[in-house]
C-alpha cells in the first residue's frame, strides 16, 4: 500500500472520520442482532465490487465456489488456558480474512487486548484498535469502546461469544480459539518472550462457505455472527516463520486461506490499553 501525501485535515474532516468510525460501530452492534448473515463470496472474483464495505455486509452474488464436499467440522483447543491467552500479552493480528465490520482498509496496526472482568475469568473485555488506509492513517475506535466477550460453556473455554457490552448473550457472535503454540502456554520464567502463548488462530465459528479446494471451507465474509478469521501473534512483527505455522495449522483443520490478507505492523504506533 502506498502512502499518499496529504494535508492536515480540517475540523470538519476530522469530525467526518470521527462520525464515520461511529457509524461503523453502530453497524456492527445493528448486525449482531441478526442470528444469521449472507455471504457475498470471493473479493476477487467479480467486478460487482465485493470490496465494499456495503456490498459485503448487505448483497450476495460475488462469485461461488465449485467446493460441494462437506465442510470440515471444526472443534477447538483443548486443554486450554484462557487465563494465559487473556492476561499475558495483546495480540496482533498478521492475516485475516475480512468481514463486515472489517473492510480490507481498516485492516492496519490491527491488535486486540484482553482484560478479565469477573473473579470467575468467564467474562472478558476486548478492547480492539487499528487505523485505517495505512500504519499512520487515522485510528478507529478513538472512543476506545470495549466489547465483551463471555464463555459460555466454562468446560470449554476455548468457545467464547463476542459483542457490544449491551448486547444479551444470546445474541453474541462465536468466537473459536482453534489453534495455538505451544499447546502449553509458557510461564512466567522458561520463555524470554514472556508467558503465555506464541500465536493462535480465530475463527468466528464453524465454517460453512465452501473453499476453493475441495475439502476445505472458510467463515462469511458478510455480517458479524459467523465471520471472520484471524492468526494472532505475541509480537507485532514475528519471524515469518511463526506466521507460516500459524497458517499451516488452519490449513490442516481445513480451513480456506484465499481470502485471508495480510496486516501490515511495521511502523504502528499503538494506543494505550
Amino acid at each position: 500500500h502506498n502512502r499518499r501525501a496529504f494535508r492536515c485535515p480540517s475540523r470538519a474532516a476530522m469530525t467526518f472520520s470521527s462520525a464515520r468510525t461511529t457509524t461503523r460501530f453502530f453497524l456492527l452492534a445493528l448486525a449482531l442482532v441478526a442470528t444469521r448473515g449472507v455471504d457475498a463470496g470471493s473479493s476477487s472474483g467479480s467486478s460487482l465490487g465485493c470490496d465494499n464495505w456495503f456490498t459485503r455486509l448487505f448483497t450476495r452474488g460475488c462469485g461461488a465456489s465449485e467446493n460441494t464436499e462437506p465442510c470440515p467440522v471444526i472443534t477447538t483447543v483443548s486443554d486450554f488456558s484462557l487465563a494465559a491467552y487473556v492476561e499475558s500479552h495483546p495480540w496482533y493480528v498478521q492475516e485475516q480474512q475480512p468481514n463486515g465490520y472489517q473492510p480490507v482498509e481498516s485492516l492496519f496496526c490491527v491488535r486486540a487486548s484482553y482484560a478479565f472482568e469477573d473473579d470467575a475469568k468467564t467474562t472478558v473485555s476486548v478492547y480492539n484498535t487499528a487505523n485505517e488506509g495505512s500504519v499512520d492513517g487515522p485510528p478507529q475506535n478513538e472512543r476506545r469502546m470495549l466489547l465483551r466477550a463471555i464463555v459460555p460453556d466454562p468446560d470449554v473455554p476455548s468457545k467464547l461469544a463476542v459483542g457490544p457490552r449491551f448486547l444479551p448473550n444470546n445474541l453474541r457472535g462465536p468466537y473459536w480459539i482453534v489453534a495455538v503454540s505451544p499447546p502449553t502456554p509458557h510461564g512466567e520464567d522458561d520463555h524470554l518472550g514472556g508467558p503465555g502463548y506464541d500465536w493462535a488462530v480465530i475463527s468466528g465459528g464453524q465454517p460453512e462457505v465452501p473453499g476453493i479446494e475441495p475439502g476445505t471451507c472458510r467463515t462469511k465474509l458478510t455480517g458479524t455472527n459467523g465471520s471472520g478469521l484471524w492468526i494472532f501473534t505475541r509480537d507485532a512483527e514475528p519471524p515469518s516463520e511463526v506466521v507460516q505455522e500459524a497458517r499451516a495449522a488452519a490449513v490442516d483443520m481445513g480451513f480456506d486461506l484465499s481470502e485471508m490478507t495480510p496486516v501490515p505492523q511495521n511502523g504502528c504506533v499503538y494506543p494505550e490499553r
